[in-house]
């Protein structure tokens, strides 16, 4: 395998892993991602540089892509401090001269159901080292009581202010980089209103060198079912950047390059699918523990019906200091059965913005493997 095939398979299982670590860590299990050995030496935490900057200058928006236009005022106070960056805190381009479509097959998700979870207080304390993820066992207990007063159905806790968490990513013990996921505001392309998220994601350390990643996608979501509208890519690496186009009716996801709006390729999927990370932010706002409402998911290659259950609540020492927590565990399945490699268990804080604090994923390919993904404390120790 010649080295630029070897750079481009270990940046895809890379990417996959960081924008996995909120819910879908065994997707990197399909991806082949622990099958690469190499390994950096430990790096330290990110500078606030790192953190806050992104790899380029915002990207003018060509005459073809609809402009997603702020209606919420939060895009404007883009330079002002997050308001939420802790646990404590409480389309419509054509289509033509496509290439080749892929299809994938799997069952429709159901429709999306306006009940919502409650909030709770979440404790902080003094910091303390962080265990082993799977040190604590969690209490039984039922899936969280609403409160007295249910959470407004049309808004998440997440997007009802500025929100910054940053992950760092250790696979076998060893950071391989971080990940930035920022709520920047509502907004609204072409009269339909959406949520803008900003995620970026890059390697550190000696990985950094070998194999450089930092890579920018802006989400667009539709405010009513948090299924992606678009999203826009910005990469280093890449020569043009693309945008991917849904639409949700059809399925149907559309890649173009940015500048010409030149089809690059087309995937046919199902209708109302989600990816990893704004399926992650729909369990944020609900059916957090509703085993039998799953919804469809697309992991690059193939469709997925993800779903979850808790397992209890669980106090978790992390670098935040105590968190208490709610313990789930995802249920992934790929036509109807279950799809199960590994043991895998996320910690969402025991709150209304359902943050999630932590992600372990332990699984075996001729020997143990492990990922972890960990919530950042803000103003933590950092180095260069």
């Amino acid at each position: 395998m010649d080295r630029g095939t070897q750079e481009r398979n270990v940046n895809m299982r890379v990417d996959k892993g960081i924008s996995a670590l909120l819910l879908l860590a065994l997707l990197l299990l399909g991806a082949g991602c622990h099958q690469d050995e190499r390994a950096g030496a430990p790096a330290s935490l990110p500078t606030p540089e790192e953190i806050s900057g992104d790899n380029t200058a915002p990207a003018a928006v060509p005459e073809w892509l609809n402009p997603a236009v702020a209606v919420d005022g939060l895009q404007e106070a883009a330079g002002t401090p997050p308001a939420h960056n802790t646990v404590a805190d409480n389309t419509a381009a054509d289509n033509t001269a496509a290439v080749g479509p892929e299809t994938v097959a799997t069952v429709a998700s159901p429709p999306t159901e306006t009940k919502t979870e409650s909030g709770l207080s979440l404790p902080r304390e003094s910091a303390s080292p962080a265990p082993s993820p799977s040190a604590h066992k969690p209490k039984p207990a039922a899936a969280p009581a609403l409160s007295k007063g249910a959470r407004d159905a049309s808004s998440p806790e997440w997007a009802k202010g500025r929100e910054e968490l940053v992950y760092r990513v250790d696979f076998i013990g060893i950071t391989m980089g971080y990940a930035r996921f920022r709520y920047q505001g509502k907004v609204s392309i072409a009269g339909k209103p959406a949520y803008h998220l900003n995620v970026r994601a890059w390697t550190s350390g000696v990985l950094s060198f070998i194999y450089p990643i930092n890579e920018t996608i802006d989400y667009y979501l539709d405010a009513e079912s948090i299924t992606p509208i678009r999203q826009e890519f910005t990469q280093r690496e890449r020569k043009e950047d693309d945008v991917a186009l849904y639409d949700q009716e059809t399925g149907k996801i559309t890649y173009r390059y940015r500048q010409s709006g030149k089809i690059r390729k087309e995937v046919t999927t199902v209708p109302s699918v989600y990816d990893p990370v704004s399926i992650a932010y729909y369990f944020r706002w609900k059916d957090l523990g509703v085993e039998n409402r799953p919804r469809n998911m697309y992991g690059g290659r193939k469709v997925y019906q993800i779903s979850s259950r808790i397992l209890g609540n669980e106090r978790i020492r992390t670098e935040h200091g105590e968190v208490d927590t709610i313990a789930v565990v995802p249920l992934i399945r790929r036509d109807g059965k279950p799809d199960d490699k590994g043991d895998f268990k996320i910690w969402f804080s025991n709150d209304e913005r359902r943050v999630p604090v932590r992600l372990y994923a332990k699984f075996r390919k001729i020997k143990d493997w492990t990922l972890v993904g960990e919530l950042i404390p803000p103003g933590g120790k950092t180095g260069g």
